[in-house]
């Protein structure tokens, strides 16, 4: 009698568990990935956030799924993160650079990049494209995500400080690099 109730609590957790991936997983994959398999995946920083108005920088690097077509260093390597909600296996829809920078070297498969003057706007996921002679992908199945925080901040002219104070206010800051330069 014992052996007759664990088969059938087994078939039924069997049963459970493809109904499941039947209706479940393949949501995981058809949303990003449009029921392709990726061909470029990343490897990011998990989460990653960002305090609105600063610049983000992101190391990243990613790898090629093996198949029919191989990346190769050798070739000129194109790369675009393009937001959530464009469609991803087009790099047009790239974001614009002035938003975000890849400073890594695609060609070495280092797509770190720099997020530029972050707002709330940006936040969401973001898919890394790769086109490399035949290999075109998206790396649809891990996004970057990225969260903003706290408000921006803008600095007052000496105008407005002058109107504010009736004199002269000096401000000392130790910023000696731009987010360009990182």
């Amino acid at each position: 009698m014992k052996g007759g109730l664990m088969a059938a609590l087994s078939e039924n957790v069997l049963t459970v568990n493809m109904l499941l991936s039947v209706f479940f997983l393949p949501g995981i994959y058809a949303h990003s990935c449009d029921g392709r398999t990726p061909l470029v995946i990343i490897t990011t920083p998990k989460p990653t956030a960002a305090l609105s108005g600063s610049c983000l920088n992101v190391p990243c690097s990613f790898t090629a799924a093996p198949g029919d077509a191989v990346f190769d260093s050798s070739r000129e390597t194109r790369g675009a993160w393009i937001k959530d909600g464009n469609y991803i296996f087009d790099i047009s829809n790239g974001v614009k650079t002035d938003l975000v920078e890849i400073t890594g070297n695609l060609s070495q498969k280092n797509c770190t990049s720099l997020f530029s003057d972050i707002n709330t706007s940006q936040a969401g996921k973001y898919f890394l494209r790769i086109e490399n002679g035949g290999l075109k992908g998206a790396a649809c199945s891990d996004p970057l995500q990225i969260t903003v925080e706290g408000k921006s901040f803008t600095l007052l002219n000496s105008t407005k400080l002058q109107k504010y104070f009736s004199s002269f206010v000096f401000i000392i800051s130790s910023l000696t690099q731009t987010s360009k330069d990182y």
